[in-house]
């Protein structure tokens, strides 16, 4: 028997985050009424389940690291460890229905007016000649190239620029609009831990608040690793306290991540609700007016692509169900066709004609050889690990000569803990060759671009974007006097280097250590055995991608 939902009910759950969450857990585990399932499968309650169960599963997750830390019996850990799987299938659910019931509201809602099926054709068929086209005609019309382009960023300032959102700014928003990101981040830090912030779901700073929520959830997870390593450091029947500060940051952190989730929501109906915007009123007006006139170029330019692209939608529209509202869906199929018949390189002129395409080498596609160092450069391999649950992370080097390193670190990301990681390896290694010039190869671009630039300006502060936490950014600093000596390059990972392979198991070591899955004993001889089966060719350089 089908129940349907009753509005006091969804209401009541809409209103009610304990009892939201409750009525979601309950659904998990088989328990809850009829009536409560079918308020839960309410449109409007999508999302707010899918916030609850984020929620709940960082709730089970610090349930499980506190059990894990404590004296708990194995046969306790296990039922915990379930229940924390079964929340996590379960927030993956209720975000694919979130996710089915946005493309779905997508899929029914009013088309952008983009031009006639003809048009789309042509335009989806080769992008790169109808761009020029659309350029020369907004440079015709006193616009800028990018006037009718929605950007991926700050999509509510620009559709304020363009009088689409008419909203007033209360001076609260505008005191976070102004603010700088550290700022900002504290803001979220506060109204997760202290009190909610009414202002951040304003359309002016909603997307903002998106885009630095990953931030403030860093900051959680560094509370979480504070308190682990503040819990490994004593001994197991006298933890009490320290697990408390666990519980403590693991209930912060679940705030943190609910909230960001309630953020991406936000952000993701605002620019549904823009879309919307842009195919009304005088905005429609001038795209279309733009359309048409970068058509007639396009038209003029390739007149036989242009011939076929109207044969093609007019022989298709023939016989489409969809034809009375122009085949909206129908434009993609059609241009592949037309690609097919003109390709895109027959459309190119002179110096954008493709040049001779030289097929590289085996041995040149995977590596590149390193013979423009020094004779007497050192050089090492650093890698990193992250953890899951929080900020801790292990890093681990290794030189041609044999030296090596490893040991733990708190990073917000995989990118600053390969940061860390190179940072550890040249100062290890700027004292254990006083004399040489060092060189550090890493397989993240992302930490190997930071560093590079941090050593060319001589200013730690360049890498704030992937260096978040006090620990990477002391050690940039204690970088900087050192930086005519150092160099870092980009390896290519998990190809059967043999530097790389031993830098990331012993990163891997470190991780599991400094987060207690291993005894310190049980680490020692990892890292010994890691160690044995390395093979150190000192004939040859190492080589990097």
């Amino acid at each position: 028997m089908t129940f349907p939902a009753r509005p006091e009910l969804v209401s009541h759950l809409a209103e009610d985050f304990t009892a939201l969450q409750d009525a979601a857990l309950a659904r998990m585990n088989g328990t809850a009424s009829p009536e409560t399932e079918a308020a839960l499968d309410h449109p409007a309650l999508a999302g707010p389940v899918a916030i609850a169960l984020a929620h709940a599963e960082v709730l089970a997750r610090g349930a499980v690291r506190r059990a894990e830390l404590s004296v708990m019996p194995a046969q306790r850990l296990r039922p915990l460890r379930e229940y924390a799987r079964r929340v996590r299938r379960a927030r993956s659910q209720a975000e694919a229905v979130c996710k089915e019931q946005r493309a779905r509201q997508n899929s029914q809602g009013h088309t952008p007016v983009t031009g006639p099926l003809d048009l789309r054709v042509a335009r989806a068929a080769h992008p790169q000649a109808y761009h020029r086209a659309m350029e020369e005609e907004l440079a015709h019309q006193g616009l800028p190239a990018g006037a009718l382009s929605v950007p991926n960023y700050d999509r509510a300032w620009w559709a304020r620029e363009r009088q689409l959102i008419h909203t007033e700014i209360p001076s609260a928003v505008r005191e976070l609009l102004d603010c700088g990101d550290d700022s900002f981040v504290q803001a979220l830090l506060h109204d997760a831990r202290e009190a909610e912030n009414p202002h951040l779901g304003h359309d002016a700073v909603v997307e903002r608040w998106s885009r630095q929520a990953r931030t403030a959830l860093a900051w959680g997870r560094y509370a979480i690793a504070q308190a682990e390593r503040a819990a490994l450091a004593r001994p197991l029947t006298a933890r009490s306290v320290q697990l408390d500060e666990l519980e403590d940051a693991y209930q912060d952190t679940a705030i943190l991540t609910a909230r960001a989730v309630e953020a991406r929501h936000r952000t993701a109906e605002l620019h549904d609700r823009i879309r919307e915007l842009t195919s009304t009123a005088s905005f429609a007006d001038l795209t279309a007016q733009c359309h048409a006139g970068a058509l007639a170029r396009f038209a003029a330019v390739h007149p036989g692509l242009w011939d076929h692209a109207q044969l093609l939608a007019a022989e298709h529209k023939a016989n489409c169900l969809e034809r009375a509202k122009d085949c909206p869906r129908c434009h993609l199929a059609l241009a592949a066709a037309l690609a097919t018949h003109v390709p895109a390189t027959a459309l190119l002129d002179g110096d954008d004609a493709p040049g001779e395409i030289v097929e590289p080498d085996s041995a040149s596609d995977r590596y590149a050889i390193l013979d423009d160092l020094l004779p007497h450069a050192v050089v090492a391999v650093a890698d990193a690990a992250v953890g899951d649950e929080s900020a801790q992370c292990g890093f681990g080097w290794v030189c041609e000569d044999g030296t090596t390193g490893h040991g733990a670190s708190m990073a917000h990301s995989s990118g600053e803990a390969e940061v860390i990681g190179i940072c550890n390896a040249a100062l290890g290694l700027l004292d254990h060759s006083p004399n040489s010039p060092i060189v550090i190869l890493c397989d993240s671009s992302e930490a190997v671009t930071t560093v590079k630039l941090t050593l060319e300006t001589a200013d730690p502060s360049v890498a704030h974007r992937t260096v978040v936490f006090p620990e990477g950014r002391q050690l940039l600093s204690n970088l900087m006097p050192y930086r005519d000596r150092v160099e870092v390059r980009w390896l290519k990972g998990h190809i059967g280097h043999d530097l790389n392979e031993t830098a990331d198991a012993l990163a891997a070591v470190a991780l599991r250590l400094a987060t207690g899955r291993i005894p310190a004993a049980v680490a020692r001889k990892e890292q010994a055995q890691i160690l044995r089966t390395l093979r150190f060719t000192q004939s040859e350089r190492p080589i990097a991608a």
